[in-house]
C-alpha cells in the first residue's frame, strides 16, 4: 500500500474509532431531543407500510428512507434470529428500548461521516494536493463538533456529505466539461436538499463551476446561461423524483416548515445578521478547530483565494451558508457542520505553506519539527476536547437522575419527567410526559398507543419546545406526580423575561415541592442541562 494510502486508512481508522467510542451514549434514554422525530419518521413508514415520511420539516427525507431500510435489516435478523416473535412483537420492543434501533441508526450515521473525511480529503487533494488532504482528514477526524454530528440520528451530517460529493463533481466538470458531471453534480444537489433545505445554496458550487469555465474561456456566455437554466431545472426535477411527497403532501410541508421557523427558541434565540455570525466564530467555530485553527484558517484562506476553482466550487457556497445560517431569527451549532470541511481545508492548507515557508528559513532537519510542532498544537487539543465531550455525553445528567430515582423513589410512585427517559420504562414508577395542549399524558399508554410525529406535531401548538413551561395552564393539573424531573427549569430561569409564562409555572412548581437531588454538569465529567427533581409529600 503506498505510503499516503497507508496514511489516509490510519485517520480514517482512528476517526470511525473515535466516533464509536460514545456512540451509544444515553441508551436506552434519548438525550437529543430532535433523535425521537427521525426516528419515529422512518419507523411509521415500515408500521404504515407507505413511503411517505409524513414529516418534512428539515425535509430529512432520504435520512428517514435510509433509518427505514435500517429497520427493515433489523426486523428481518430479529425474526430470523428469533429475537422477535412477530412485528407486532418487533413494534413493542422498540417502543419499550429505542436503542435496538438507535443504536444502528447513529452507526450508520458514524460511517456516512468517516466517508466524509474521505471526500474532504478528496476535494482537499484535487484542489491543493495530497499533504493539505491528509491534514485536512487529520482535522475533521479529531473536530469536536464534527464528532458530535457524526453521533446523532440527524439528517445534517448526510446532507454535508452530500455536499461534497456535488463540490467533488463540480471540479470535475470546472476541469473536464463533462455534462454526466454536471448531471451528477444536479443529482447530489437534489439529494442534498431533500435532506435539508439550507443546503439548496449548493447549487451555487453548480453555478461556480459552469461560469469558471466562461471565465476561462472554454464555454459561451449563451451556452453558460443555458447550462445554469437547465441545470436548475434537472435539480428540481431530481428532488421530485428522489421526494414525491414534497409536491403530493405540499400542504403538510408548509406546515413542518412554519413549525421550524420560530422567532424565539429556548436557548438559541438569536440577534442580528452581524451578532448571529460573530456568535458562530467565538462559540461553535472556536469548538470546532480551536483558536490555533482559527487562527491557521484565516491564513489558509489568503491562500486559498488565489485558486479559482476554491473560489468557483467551494468558497462562494461556504459563505453564502454561513451568512444563510446567521441570517435566521435563532442560532444553532449543527448549522456549521457544512462549512466545518471546508475550514478544515483551510487549516490544513495554512500549516502546509508554513511548514514550506519555515523550510526555506530553517535547516532542512528543522523545518519538519516546527510543521509538527504546529499539527500538534492544533490537532492535539482537539483531540483532548472530543475525548471529553464524549465522556459528558456517556455521563448525562438525565442519566444521573435516573439511576438516583431507581435507588430512592418507592415503587408504584407517579414521576413526572420532560425529557425521553427510556431507560425508566422498564422500572416500577408510573410516569408522565408534557405534551403541550394535551396536558401530561401517560408514557406507557403513549408508548402502547404508538405515538408519532403527527401527535406531537399538534401537541406543540406552534411551540418550539415540549416541556412543562408550554403545558397550557388549564391542563397543568394533569402533571401533578409523587416526583418531578425537571431538565429544563435552569434554561427558563436564564431566559424568564422572554419566556416570563413558561418561567412562572417552573417557579409555582418548584416552589410546591420539596428539592430531593439536583445535578448539574461539570466540563469533561458531565454533560446535559442543570436537572432537579423535585418531591411532592402531599400527593403520596
Amino acid at each position: 500500500m503506498p505510503r499516503v494510502d497507508c496514511l489516509l486508512a490510519i485517520i480514517l481508522l482512528a476517526a470511525l474509532v473515535i466516533r464509536l467510542y460514545s456512540v451509544a451514549f444515553g441508551l436506552p434514554a434519548l438525550t437529543d431531543p430532535d433523535e425521537l422525530m427521525f426516528e419515529l419518521g422512518a419507523y411509521r413508514m415500515i408500521d404504515g407500510g407507505q413511503l411517505n415520511p409524513e414529516w418534512f420539516g428539515h425535509p430529512a427525507t432520504t435520512t428517514m428512507y435510509m433509518l427505514a431500510l435500517i429497520d427493515v435489516a433489523v426486523l428481518g435478523l430479529g425474526l430470523a434470529t428469533g429475537r422477535f416473535t412477530s412485528v407486532e412483537n418487533f413494534a413493542a420492543a422498540i417502543y419499550a428500548d429505542p436503542s435496538i434501533l438507535v443504536l444502528p441508526h447513529r452507526i450508520a450515521i458514524v460511517l456516512i461521516a468517516v466517508v466524509g473525511i474521505a471526500l474532504a480529503y478528496r476535494l482537499a487533494t484535487l484542489l491543493f494536493g495530497r499533504p493539505t488532504g491528509l491534514v485536512t482528514a487529520a482535522v475533521l477526524a479529531v473536530s469536536p463538533v464534527h464528532i458530535t454530528y457524526s453521533q446523532l440520528v440527524r439528517s445534517d451530517m448526510m446532507a454535508t456529505v452530500f455536499m461534497l460529493l456535488a463540490m467533488l463533481c463540480a471540479l470535475a466538470y470546472a476541469r473536464h466539461g463533462s455534462i454526466r458531471a454536471l448531471v451528477v453534480t444536479g443529482f447530489c444537489i437534489a439529494l442534498a436538499i431533500t435532506t435539508k433545505w439550507p443546503f439548496v445554496v449548493i447549487f451555487l458550487s453548480l453555478a461556480g463551476a459552469v461560469v469558471l469555465r466562461w471565465r476561462n474561456g472554454l464555454e459561451s456566455g449563451r451556452r453558460t446561461l443555458v447550462l445554469i437554466t437547465a441545470a436548475a431545472a434537472g435539480t428540481m426535477a431530481a428532488m421530485v423524483l428522489i421526494s414525491p411527497f414534497l409536491i403530493i403532501e405540499w400542504n403538510t410541508v408548509i406546515a413542518n416548515l412554519r413549525g421550524e421557523v420560530q422567532p424565539h427558541h429556548l436557548g438559541a434565540t438569536g440577534g442580528s445578521l452581524i451578532d448571529n455570525a460573530f456568535w458562530y466564530m467565538r462559540e461553535p467555530f472556536v469548538r470546532a478547530f480551536g483558536i490555533t485553527g482559527l487562527t491557521l484558517a484565516a491564513i489558509g484562506a489568503v491562500f486559498a483565494v488565489r485558486s479559482r476553482e476554491f473560489v468557483a466550487v467551494a468558497l462562494v457556497t461556504g459563505i453564502a451558508m454561513l451568512v444563510l445560517a446567521s441570517s435566521q431569527y435563532i442560532v444553532w451549532e449543527r448549522w456549521i457542520l457544512a462549512t466545518v470541511p471546508l475550514l478544515a481545508m483551510l487549516v490544513a492548507l495554512a500549516l502546509m505553506r508554513v511548514a514550506a515557508m519555515a523550510g526555506t528559513r530553517l535547516k532542512f532537519h528543522a523545518a519538519p519539527l516546527a510543521a509538527g510542532a504546529l499539527m500538534a498544537a492544533t490537532l492535539v487539543p482537539l483531540l483532548f476536547a472530543a475525548l471529553a465531550d464524549g465522556r459528558e455525553r456517556m455521563n448525562d445528567t438525565r442519566l444521573m437522575a435516573s439511576a438516583w430515582l431507581r435507588a430512592n423513589a418507592a415503587p408504584g410512585s407517579t414521576v413526572f419527567v420532560e425529557h425521553f427517559a427510556f431507560d425508566l420504562v422498564e422500572s416500577e414508577f408510573d410516569f408522565v410526559f408534557p405534551l403541550g395542549i394535551m396536558g401530561c399524558q401517560d408514557v406507557r399508554g403513549l408508548l402502547d398507543g404508538r405515538i408519532d410525529n403527527s401527535l406531537i406535531a399538534s401537541a406543540r401548538g406552534g411551540r418550539s419546545n415540549i416541556d412543562y413551561g408550554t403545558v397550557v395552564p388549564e391542563k397543568i393539573d394533569t402533571c401533578r406526580a409523587d416526583y418531578a424531573v425537571l431538565s429544563q427549569y435552569a434554561r427558563y430561569a436564564v431566559e424568564k423575561e422572554r419566556f416570563p409564562g413558561a418561567w412562572s409555572q417552573y417557579s409555582d412548581l418548584i416552589a410546591r415541592g420539596e428539592k430531593v437531588a439536583e445535578f448539574r454538569p461539570e466540563r469533561g465529567v458531565a454533560g446535559g442541562w442543570p436537572v432537579m427533581i423535585l418531591r411532592f409529600p402531599d400527593n403520596e
